[in-house]
């Protein structure tokens, strides 16, 4: 009677997430996991129809089509997985000559009455999908969308051993587990309809998770350069200035501007000016260490955050920064040009307590001074009545 009425509410279950999520994949079209999860749930509609209809229709309709909808609406699953995480995508191929050989199985058992057989086989096919899913989620490394990855993975692991469980009780014993050990028919069923409930609900949980990184990640990064903003600037500066805090190892801040950079967008036009700044950006990072931090807060100007730099350093690599920017010829099309920079540099010399704005004031006060100079040259901030002075002059040497 259990087992009946588990079947009922899963039935519901599949018919009222089959129209949700086709209404999500009609709205989303471009979205490709998501329309192969909605054809899943669809399978798993369509062998809820024929279970229903099971009276008015052939014994091999349904009977035999019914007991592929299962192993169809789980290889549906993974492949909405598949290309979700875009690893395994080739798989679909391999889920669909398996499906094809099983299906004149599934068709011959339901006329010559092998019920069990055919229900065994049809766990099979379950216990290997569900398996190969649960591997495919949890050897996928995504930090974003880890924790759902890891929900679903867990379920559908429970289940596919529940499903391998079922296969070797009726090899074991020649019975089907509601015969031979009843609590694991109940399990199995309790097991499936739990899983065809969180499925979705962790589809759904894994997309969100995405497209929160992706949100967060365009609100704090440059969408031309691909380089921080702002704000993402100062997120990176809160993690420095903390990192500073404990370990008393100096940080400098540079705040760089190109020199007349107008002359490139009225003689180029905009367009090559845009491409100046993404040759720019690619020129700084390259030229800079991985642990140091490349920002445009606007225009032509750009902030450079350099952990661990005590003052001296932080001279040598502004200037070296400089040197090598005027012998690095930005492509414009068919034409080249080159540019220069002025430099401002702040650093902290041991100071506490200390914040970003202060250090930002600092280095946009340096560049002021740069562009006094007379522009392409570099001024590390001295406190007020103290002249900015000069950074060391270097000959033509490598950026670190």
């Amino acid at each position: 009677m259990l087992t009946y009425a588990i079947g009922f509410v899963l039935d519901a279950q599949l018919a009222c997430f089959a129209v949700v999520l086709s209404c999500m994949a009609l709205h989303d079209r471009e979205n490709r996991s998501l329309r192969w999860l909605a054809f899943g749930y669809l399978a798993g509609l369509a062998g809820a129809i024929l279970d229903w209809g099971g009276r008015w229709l052939p014994h091999w309709m349904s009977m035999g089509l019914f007991m592929e909808a299962a192993p169809i609406g789980y290889a549906c699953f993974y492949i909405s997985i598949a290309l979700f995480v875009r690893r395994g995508e080739r798989a679909r191929w391999f889920w669909a000559l398996l499906l094809g050989a099983a299906l004149p199985l599934f068709l011959y058992c339901s006329v010559a009455g092998h019920m069990n057989w055919s229900a065994t086989l049809e766990d099979f096919l379950l216990a290997v999908e569900t398996g190969f899913t649960t591997l495919l989620l949890l050897a996928t490394h995504d930090r974003d969308t880890r924790w759902p990855r890891r929900v679903m993975g867990g379920f559908l692991a429970i289940y596919s051993l529940m499903e391998v469980a079922r296969v070797l009780i009726f090899f074991l014993t020649g019975r089907m587990p509601d015969q031979a050990v009843p609590w694991v028919e109940t399990g199995s069923g309790i097991v499936y309809a739990v899983s065809c409930g969180v499925l979705p609900l962790g589809f759904i949980w894994m997309m969100n998770a995405r497209l929160l990184v992706h949100l967060n990640r365009q609100s704090m990064v440059d969408p031309l350069t691909d380089l921080l903003n702002r704000r993402g600037l100062m997120a990176a500066a809160e993690v420095e200035l903390a990192r500073y805090a404990r370990s008393r190892q100096d940080l400098a801040v540079v705040v760089l501007d190109l020199d007349y950079f107008k002359k490139i967008n009225d003689e180029f036009g905009h367009a090559a000016g845009d491409a100046a700044l993404c040759a720019l950006s690619r020129f700084l990072r390259n030229s800079l260490r991985e642990t140091d931090v490349v920002g445009r807060v606007g225009g032509e100007e750009f902030v450079l955050l350099l952990p661990g730099t005590p003052e001296v350093e932080a001279q040598i690599v502004v200037e070296r920064l400089r040197v090598a920017l005027m012998g690095h010829p930005i492509a414009l099309g068919s034409r080249e040009a080159h540019m220069t920079a002025s430099f401002g540099v702040a650093v902290s010399r041991g100071r506490t307590p200390l914040s970003w704005e202060t250090l930002q004031q600092e280095a946009d006060a340096a560049l002021y001074a740069a562009k006094r100079a007379g522009r392409n040259v570099s001024r590390i901030y001295e406190e007020p009545g103290i002249a900015e002075r000069p950074v060391v002059r270097l000959g033509p040497v490598r950026v670190r």
